[in-house]
């Protein structure tokens, strides 16, 4: 009975994880958890408190997943090459926020829900998980574009890099119905971080010549 009780957190984070990522957090009942998890209405309270308990520790664990599957490495580690530095960084925002074949990634639809009808856990999404990946990607950036160029084109430039990817998952129902053949996959994954790497780089060139670093 002790085994099947520690049980229960687990299955209440997996359905809720994608009850979550399907209807957001106002639209989810925990009804609907609980009897995809097949435990108890009560759990949910005596597990997490609430159902808000269960959305914080729902976050938490995604986070965690995604971070475990899709390891980013220092971006000041890759041998010195930056080139290679911002694919590994981009093809490692595309995995933990895109997904794979045909659906995205239950911490990246979360993140689309919360953009649209905020919570008051939206800020901690971004500081704690969107803003550490835009940050890299400005380590990243000064490296390739050098130091004389000014911190906010650095930054901008870092975002627009962010928003290509995001893309794919804000507009991943668009991309699937109008032009499925560039819809992200497990199969082509690595060949769109190539071409995000290789049009982000164009432009860091520009913006380098532009400055006077070239």
């Amino acid at each position: 009975m002790a085994d099947q009780d520690s049980e229960i957190p687990r299955r209440l984070l997996v359905a809720a994880s994608e009850q979550f990522a399907q209807h957001g957090y106002s639209l989810t009942r925990v009804r609907d958890i609980v009897r995809d998890a097949e435990v108890n209405l009560a759990s949910v309270n005596y597990y997490f408190g609430g159902k808000e308990g269960l959305y914080a520790a729902t976050l938490k664990e995604l986070a965690a997943k995604r971070r475990a599957e899709t390891p980013g490495a220092d971006p000041m580690s890759i041998l010195g090459n930056a080139e290679n530095a911002l694919y590994q960084e981009v093809l490692v925002i595309l995995r933990r926020f895109v997904g794979g074949d045909r659906t995205s990634s239950p911490l990246g639809r979360i993140l689309a829900h919360e953009s649209m009808n905020p919570t008051h856990y939206f800020d901690k999404l971004i500081s704690e998980i969107v803003r550490p990946e835009i940050d890299k990607l400005g380590e990243i950036v000064r490296r390739l574009a050098g130091e004389s160029v000014d911190n906010d084109v650095i930054m901008r430039t870092a975002m627009s890099v962010m928003g290509q990817c995001l893309f794919y998952l804000f507009a991943r129902g668009a991309v699937d119905r109008a032009y499925p053949q560039f819809a992200p996959n497990s199969d082509n994954c690595e060949a769109l971080a190539r071409h995000i790497t290789g049009f982000s780089l164009m432009g860091i060139a520009v913006h380098t010549s532009r400055h006077g670093d070239a």
